[in-house]
């Protein structure tokens, strides 16, 4: 190689040098400290810091918690959490299931007969006009026979008091308006379960018992409700309180009604309210 020309040493070579580091006093250039090292040295000096320190960066997100805030990080089924989230889904996809079931029921009891039945050729004031005699001795007898059927039951009267609207089934007005004292307790007609305690817009607070013999009994605007949908009741327990509750409410009152076999009917044939 020509005389003059630096000679080009290999990188091992560079990196095996010994340098120093020397820390002087900035006031009087006095050294304080001084340190010998290689670049070799160096780059291992600082390759095992950053090895530690990703050791103990993945230590800390495999096993602490932080880990569930990483997207994707794990399964999500096996999170206790998710897992306790997903039963309570479960049980209220029951709950709702069996609410349906049991409000279509509800349903069909109470208005499965009325397209069905003899009845249903009278309950508008049009077919009143047309319906031949012969029909409407009909329905007398069905209403006769459906009373005799229910003659040998007892029934407590629900509240006494003035009644100010009878029942028409022509104009859908299914039991019978009863006027009566402000805060007066409404009572059971008999034993029964409580089938449904709730409030509607267009009925209020309303109670349905089911009876014995298939017999249903509704009572409707309530002020307050005193039992709640499952709960058994006795003849004569009071269930609410008589109020205005209700867009179909005109003023304090207690509608009534009595439904047997799917079917309404007259309650005043089974009980005296004032």
């Amino acid at each position: 190689m020509p005389d003059g020309l630096p000679v080009k040493r290999k990188l091992w070579d560079r990196l095996r040098d010994n340098y120093r580091i020397s820390i002087l006093d900035d006031e009087n250039l006095e050294e304080v400290g001084s340190y010998n090292l290689s670049l070799l040295s160096f780059y291992i000096f600082i390759s095992v810091v950053a090895l530690l320190l990703s050791v103990l960066v993945i230590s800390f997100i495999v096993f602490t918690p932080v880990k569930r805030l990483i997207p994707g990080y794990g399964d999500i089924k096996e999170n206790k959490k998710f897992i306790e989230l997903s039963r309570k889904v479960d049980a209220l996809e029951e709950e709702v299931k069996a609410y349906d079931v049991y409000t279509n029921g509800l349903k069909n009891m109470l208005t499965g007969g009325i397209h069905n039945s003899s009845v249903e050729k009278i309950d508008s004031i049009e077919a009143l006009k047309n319906i031949p005699p012969e029909m409407i001795n009909q329905a007398d007898v069905l209403e006769s026979k459906r009373a005799k059927e229910l003659n040998f039951l007892k029934f407590a009267v629900p509240v006494s008091g003035k009644i100010s609207a009878r029942f028409r089934p022509a104009i859908q007005h299914y039991g019978v308006d009863i006027l009566a004292a402000k805060d007066s307790p409404i009572k059971s007609i008999m034993d029964g379960i409580v089938i449904n305690a709730d409030q509607s817009i267009t009925t209020g607070n309303s109670v349905f018992i089911q009876h014995t013999k298939n017999l249903v009994s509704v009572y409707k605007h309530n002020s307050v409700l005193l039992v709640k949908t499952g709960d058994i009741v006795k003849t004569g327990q009071a269930v609410a309180i008589i109020g205005n509750t209700g867009e179909m409410s005109t003023g304090p009152h207690l509608h009534f009604e009595m439904w047997y076999d799917g079917k309404y009917i007259n309650p005043e044939n089974y009980l005296t309210f004032n």
